[in-house]
């Protein structure tokens, strides 16, 4: 079909399509050059394969554990990350708000936790997953 553009997988490889922000598109130009990336899918690729690396170690807690997450996040996420820490009321025991720039709309949140690796598995993949949230950390402190 004349027009038709085939994305069937070729060679173990499948051709996708993202929309990303003029700015991130200009970063990832910059880091293509001072990194030495060949392209911009090869960037994406390794940027996947930290994230599914994280992933998979937070989908390996077992137990009852503890630490800190940190969150940055767009002042209008504020109403979201509330909802999901309070659904998780049982896993985070504390958190502190920071607004970082008032200007830029930027919030810092510091939640302590403490409980069952699924329960905090779950906490983290959701406050991870919600829109306006730019970064999720999680350091979950060693079983002494």
């Amino acid at each position: 079909m004349r027009g038709h553009r085939d994305d069937r997988p070729k060679n173990g490889t499948s051709v996708i399509s993202i929309s990303l922000p003029t700015s991130t598109v200009a970063e990832m130009g910059a880091a293509l050059e001072d990194m030495g990336f060949v392209s911009r899918s090869e960037l994406v690729r390794d940027a996947l394969r930290e994230f599914m690396r994280e992933k998979r170690s937070v989908e390996r807690l077992d137990g009852k554990v503890q630490g800190v997450m940190v969150l940055l996040y767009h002042h209008d996420a504020s109403g979201r990350v509330s909802d999901v820490r309070h659904r998780h009321r049982e896993v985070f025991r504390s958190f502190t708000h920071s607004d970082f720039d008032s200007r830029a709309a930027s919030c810092c949140e510091v939640l302590l936790f403490s409980g069952e690796a699924k329960e905090v598995t779950a906490a983290y993949f959701e406050l991870k997953g919600v829109r306006g949230v730019l970064e999720t950390h999680i350091y979950v402190a060693p079983a002494v």
